[in-house]
């Protein structure tokens, strides 16, 4: 443990008795700032082992892997001396970038890399000075190698671990120097992750695994209906079942509580409660989607000014539809998803005298312990958050509201006289059916095309519940009459299209919507590729070359359209039946995008023959990771296309499981190709990139095959099934 230390505003470096070297250019800074902050982020121990703080969560992206690579890169150690710790949930370690303790939104490496490359080349070249001063030569005839400080004229070398007392006494530069792109040795390559092995031999800790001594599990079921009360219940038939110890009542939920989780899940199957339907007792899927295909073809909703939505001038897009040569207009519609994490939803909590301390798979470390201390009626620096590996996030993670229940459970059991900790879980059945779903969306799209068949304007009338409403996530964006996300995947890309107007009308059926995979461009995407195609036909253009002459000035882009295309083969003889489908987006400083080739064999069955997938992320730490996070958002996107879709009936979700929610299968995924495209200026995202274009890639290739758009998710929704 460090002991508490004094920091300047420029960052400091100190020796504490056998803790070694702590550097501290750390609160890291906000994304594009240039010098660091203050508070202690690397660690160099008297053993030579480096410790970086990171508030990247692991759910799996390889993120940390990725810095770890950018730590031993700038402060020129061996990879296998470097390890990642999370920081401790405290404002001090809050990204600056997005004003909490959190990660979403691909933010992980493109707000962290560059300031802990600016923290680790700081610490390096302190070092060097010190090495300079031992040896009496300038600082420029030192080289830092593998955790030494070399003199090659002299021979003389000097361990890191020699030279901290002596770094320790120097003023940390103002404005490091990184590592030349050209002399990367270990950042930019395709190494082994530090999280793989202890995944693949079981020995990682996720935080379903937790076992604490005394420990008593819970399991939770939830009212049927979203809204729903409990009204009653017998609670002897549980009571009865060997190891169950409690029935505790919760705001719309019973727990059973058990030596076990097996004790605790028979239990509650033993029970049968009586339920009060709550408001939204009527909904179904058949009535919600009249409303929103409604409120979407009157386009009477909020109407984004250019201050809120980016390139929005509504205006010159009625102009635009006034003078249009000809209008592609259609409506489309997709479902509410789910997250389908593998890992489901849960906390482990215990009270204690002089507070609480929880531990969890989380993706939003400060909201949740904000969330549980307001329950226990604590101040937030009283709950210690111990995040583990998390075991699928997607954005459900970023939702704490699990985490309040088992603060609601564990307050119930102490006033009890239970005094152990818990760990709640709830079962499949209970994460599938209680909400933070993806939104349901009707959007009506109009592209007004000129005389020579370029757009000329857009106008999107969208109607969906608001993401920003339900989501219990800080935004440091704020909120605003309407709903931004309803815009991600439509503004700010790099098509040449002059004029925009979106609205938005709020259709809110009572359902928990959130942050779901790339969020607004997982369905944005397919209403904007979809068009482009449409246009393309229109005028007799193939869409690749129609999408080029809309990137006319737009390099970056325009480069990744043709090397993706390239890679494909676009252009060449297919076979007799077959088609390609072309789709690309652009989101968190990265350009992404597919190509697939299919054939339909017979009427409303397709294959799916091979898959092109492509992302230029500026920055790439681990190229390798990169392709891993493509092929896991691109079958993330492939299943929610197939046959992905949350539907109600009389108020109750009907599916529960993975046998009523399927998701893409080893054996549906066709032979894919990935594209790895680094430009070398700013990290962008990647995490959630491979989502939005696999499924308006396949449905242009049907489109190209059959000359029928799909306007309408899942391919089953639209009467096509993959064989």
């Amino acid at each position: 443990m460090m002991g508490k230390m004094e920091l300047s505003r420029r960052g400091f470096l100190s020796l504490s008795a056998g803790t070694g070297l702590t550097l501290g250019f750390g609160v890291l800074p906000a994304l594009g700032a240039s010098a660091p902050g203050f508070g202690p982020w690397i660690r160099i121990a008297t053993d030579g082992m480096v410790t970086a703080l990171t508030n990247v969560s692991d759910i799996g992206q390889g993120t940390n892997s990725a810095l770890a690579q950018a730590v031993a890169e700038e402060l020129a150690v061996p990879l296998a001396s470097v390890r990642m710790e999370m920081a401790p949930v405290e404002t001090a370690f809050h990204n600056k970038s997005i004003g909490n303790y959190a990660v979403y939104g691909s933010i992980g490496l493109r707000t962290n890399l560059r300031p802990l490359r600016l923290a680790a080349a700081g610490a390096r070249q302190m070092l060097a000075e010190a090495a300079a001063t031992r040896f009496g030569v300038p600082v420029d005839q030192v080289a830092m190698r593998d955790g030494q400080a070399l003199h090659a004229a002299s021979g003389r070398s000097l361990a890191y671990t020699d030279l901290l007392a002596d770094a320790a006494k120097l003023s940390p530069p103002a404005e490091p120097k990184l590592t030349p792109r050209t002399e990367w040795k270990v950042l930019g390559q395709s190494l082994p992750r530090q999280d793989i092995p202890a995944k693949v031999d079981g020995s990682t800790v996720y935080g379903l695994d937790v076992r604490l001594p005394g420990m008593l599990t819970a399991v939770v079921t939830h009212a049927p209906t979203f809204g729903g009360t409990l009204v009653s219940v017998d609670e002897a038939p549980a009571l009865a079942v060997r190891g169950v110890r409690k029935v505790v009542r919760l705001a719309g939920a019973l727990a059973v509580v058990a030596d076990g989780y097996w004790p605790a899940s028979k239990g509650l199957a033993a029970l049968s409660p009586q339920w009060g339907p709550g408001p939204n007792a009527g909904i179904d899927s058949d009535g919600l989607s009249r409303q929103l295909r409604d409120a979407a073809m009157a386009g009477k909703g909020y109407s984004f000014p250019g201050s809120e939505m980016p390139g929005t001038n509504v205006t010159a897009t009625a102009q635009a539809m006034a003078g249009a040569a000809h209008i592609v207009d259609t409506l489309f519609e997709v479902p509410f998803l789910a997250h389908a994490t593998m890992e489901p939803m849960h906390c482990t909590i215990q009270l204690r005298a002089d507070g609480a301390e929880i531990w969890l798979s989380t993706q939003t470390q400060s909201d949740t312990q904000a969330g549980v201390a307001k329950v226990l009626g604590l101040d937030p620096e009283k709950i210690k958050v111990n995040a583990t590996p998390v075991g699928g996030g997607f954005g459900r993670r970023l939702e704490h509201d699990f985490a309040m229940q088992a603060a609601y459970l564990i307050k119930a059991l102490a006033a009890d006289g239970v005094t152990v900790p818990v760990k709640m879980v709830w079962p499949r059945e209970t994460d599938m059916r209680a909400g933070y779903y993806r939104p349901a969306v009707a959007s009506r799209v109009r592209l007004a095309l000129g005389a020579d068949g370029m757009p000329t304007g857009l106008r999107c009338d969208n109607a969906n519940p608001s993401l920003l409403e339900h989501t219990g996530l800080t935004i440091s964006a704020g909120r605003s009459e309407g709903d931004w996300s309803v815009g991600m995947g439509i503004v700010q890309q790099s098509y040449a299209i002059p004029a925009l107007h979106l609205t938005w009308s709020r259709v809110d059926p009572g359902v928990p919507v959130g942050f779901w995979r790339s969020v607004g461009a997982s369905q944005n995407g397919l209403f904007l590729e979809m068009t482009i195609d449409r246009a393309a036909r229109h005028v007799g253009v193939d869409p690749v070359d129609y999408r080029r002459r809309l990137l006319t000035g737009k390099d970056r882009a325009r480069t990744f359209l043709d090397k993706l295309a390239n890679a494909a083969g676009w252009g060449r003889s297919l076979p007799a039946g077959h088609a390609l489908g072309f789709a690309m987006g652009q989101a968190n400083n990265s350009i992404s995008g597919h190509v697939v080739e299919l054939s339909v064999p017979e009427p409303g069955k397709f294959r799916l023959h091979r898959i092109w997938a492509a992302i230029d992320p500026g920055v790439t730490a681990n190229p390798k990771a990169v392709e891993a996070q493509m092929m896991g958002g691109t079958i993330f996107g492939l299943s929610a296309a197939l046959a992905g879709e949350i539907t109600l009936k009389d108020g109750m979700v009907e599916q529960s499981n993975f046998d009523s929610y399927p998701l893409a299968t080893l054996a549906q995924v066709p032979p894919m190709e990935v594209l790895v495209i680094g430009n070398n200026t700013a990290a962008g995202g990647v995490g959630e990139e491979g989502v939005p274009s696999i499924a308006p890639a396949i449905a242009n290739a049907l489109f190209a095959l059959t000359g029928k758009p799909i306007t309408r998710l899942p391919l089953t929704r639209a009467g096509w099934a993959m064989v």
